[in-house]
């Protein structure tokens, strides 16, 4: 704790600051850490894509709505560590599953990999076979 000294009127007025470092659970923070649970939770590149791109919502309570989408996140895989961060903070989670335009085509590719490098040269292979014929191959 800190005190600041004010004068307005020649004697000296002080005011108490509590500095201590608090844990502020404002939306912002709160979808930070379920976020990181998510991919924490991750095991393969599809996963990680779908916690990054879940839909986190926190209401008035700071309880939590967690979108994931179907093609990136398993249905039938339970984000443990979003759901044991929730407990911690002592807020209520739901989830559901959306649909929506993914990033990239062949959702399923990333679910054979860790690796983003992996993940990203089964993707050049796969897009290479439908590029258009160059000029040169006439």
């Amino acid at each position: 704790m800190g005190a600041k000294a004010k004068s307005h009127t020649g004697k000296p007025e002080f005011q108490v600051v509590d500095d201590r470092p608090k844990l502020e659970l404002n939306e912002r923070n709160i979808v930070l850490l379920m976020r990181s649970a998510l991919l924490d939770d991750a095991t393969n590149v599809s996963e990680r894509l779908g916690a990054l791109l879940a839909e986190i919502t926190v209401d008035e309570d700071n309880d939590v709505w967690i979108s994931l989408e179907e093609d990136l996140w398993p249905d039938d895989k339970e984000p443990t560590q979003a759901i044991k961060v929730a407990a911690q903070l002592g807020i209520e989670i739901e989830l559901e599953t959306m649909w929506s335009k993914i990033p990239f085509h062949w959702p399923a590719l990333g679910e054979q990999t860790s690796s983003t490098t992996k993940y990203l040269q089964m993707l050049l292979e796969a897009y290479a076979q439908y590029a258009a014929p160059s000029d040169s191959e006439g």
